[in-house]
């Protein structure tokens, strides 16, 4: 073999090194992905938590997860119940147009969400990522088409945080691929049952009222048949502030199990919840039944390390925004038909110009039947009954955020104009078709403690 050219033998070396840094500046090769980590715990209102203002010591890892967070104050779900909520969640689309909404038949959570509906999980899919889950939520589960995309999706009837930690952690120890973690936990969603020591945290020694927290009672006081004074409102929310004290205590197992196995550096965590909770703010309880704010302001939280300690946004935002926005942060591109807007620039800066309208919708047939939405905008937001009696209410949000005088009468035009932008904004949504399931005995009586069913 005749030797090289010195300067060809030269150049190589060079060369191979230009080669090497193109790689790592991205140049001809996608870029290592961060992993994503949402967290999403059931029944949640925002304003039972520390850094949005509660008074109760209910939430301090949360707190402490704020303070390294993009803190959206002003979150709110398209839905006040589980299965359309997360739906939006996972497709970036509102509930009317993924079509998981209740039917109104005899039988509840019924509608699932199609295989036709594009996913989180697929789409991270397609870019390396492998994906797990595991719900307490039998309205979340593979039963109900939520597992779409995952490579492990897992419903744990058991509903114990401690559980789902551990699924999660022995999930992604050794990962050597972006992952995708999707929790879902079920504290502080009714029956309040919080365990020793919690229980007596914050407790009244001289209550003697009937309240236990048990779901079934719930169910008596939306059915206007148990009547119930301040103090057992007061001990209501006190066994909720105790499943979430509770449950602060395990996320902050989660969070530290995943520093341990070096992941706290490298992943974009999402702490959010589907849906409040009514303490007879508007004369019932539990959620799904409305559409006013204890049901739809929840917590959005995104840490990402990259982008140093976040700061606080007072920027209405909406469930059906988030997907965008993870997809942003993880550098893939937006999928078409997405519904929701990203958030990203509302990392460095409050908008200029006024946030789109936020639109909701609420279907349930349980222990009462009904069918509303809603539509806030400028500061005013409309409610809009369709079942069990047509009507419309009207609020204005700057000096009533507690929705508690109706201004449909006072102000008919604004009301009228409000109803017609609340029907042109559903209308122009397609409407998308959810798949079907015959539920069984164990699935239907489950359903029903939760209060998902007559």
């Amino acid at each position: 073999m005749r030797p090289r050219p010195e300067p060809l033998r030269t150049l190589i070396p060079l060369l191979l090194a230009l080669v090497a840094a193109a790689g790592a500046f991205g140049c001809g090769a996608e870029p290592a992905r961060p992993n994503l980590v949402i967290l999403l715990v059931d029944t949640l209102r925002a304003d039972h938590l520390g850094y949005a203002g509660y008074t109760r010591p209910a939430s301090p890892r949360v707190d402490a997860l704020a303070a390294e967070s993009f803190v959206f104050l002003a979150h709110h779900a398209n839905a006040s119940r589980t299965g359309p909520s997360v739906a939006t969640l996972f497709t970036g689309l509102h509930p009317r147009s993924h079509g998981v909404l209740n039917p109104l038949t005899s039988w509840d959570a019924k509608g699932t969400l199609d295989a036709s509906q594009r996913t989180l999980a697929e789409l991270l899919r397609e870019h390396g990522y492998r994906s797990y889950g595991f719900t307490g939520n039998l309205n979340a589960s593979p039963r109900f088409g939520f597992d779409q995309g995952f490579e492990e999706y897992r419903y744990v009837e058991s509903e114990s945080a401690s559980d789902l930690n551990a699924l999660a952690l022995e999930a992604v120890a050794g990962a050597s691929e972006p992952f995708f973690l999707y929790l879902h936990y079920m504290e502080p969603h009714s029956s309040y049952a919080p365990p020793e020591p919690y229980r007596a945290l914050w407790a009244d020694p001289d209550y003697a009222g009937p309240l236990t927290g048990d779901h079934a009672q719930l169910d008596e006081i939306v059915a206007g048949k148990l009547a119930v004074e301040a103090a057992d409102v007061e001990r209501l929310r006190t066994l909720y502030d105790q499943e979430i004290r509770h449950l602060d205590d395990r996320l902050a197992e989660l969070l530290a199990g995943l520093e341990a196995a070096g992941h706290a550096d490298d992943t974009v965590l999402v702490f959010v919840s589907d849906h409040g909770e009514e303490f007879l703010e508007h004369g019932s309880a539990l959620h799904g039944y409305t559409l006013y704010d204890e049901q739809l302001r929840v917590p959005l939280l995104i840490r990402d390390p990259r982008r140093g300690a976040g700061r606080r946004i007072e920027t209405p935002t909406r469930q059906v925004d988030v997907l965008p926005t993870l997809l942003e942060l993880l550098g893939i591109d937006p999928a078409p038909g997405l519904q929701g807007r990203s958030l990203v620039p509302l990392f460095d800066a409050e908008p200029d110009a006024p946030p789109p309208p936020l639109f909701a919708e609420a279907s349930l047939r349980a222990v009462r039947t009904v069918k509303l939405r809603s539509l806030t905008w400028d500061g005013w937001k409309l409610i809009e009954n369709r079942l069990p009696r047509p009507s419309v209410e009207l609020y204005h949000l700057e000096t009533d955020p507690g929705e508690q005088r109706d201004l449909s009468s006072a102000e008919p035009e604004r009301a009228r104009a409000m109803r017609d932008q609340l029907r042109a904004f559903a209308e122009s949504l397609p409407e998308g078709q959810p798949g079907r399931v015959t539920l069984s005995a164990e699935e239907a009586e489950r359903l029903r403690e939760l209060g998902y069913l007559e």
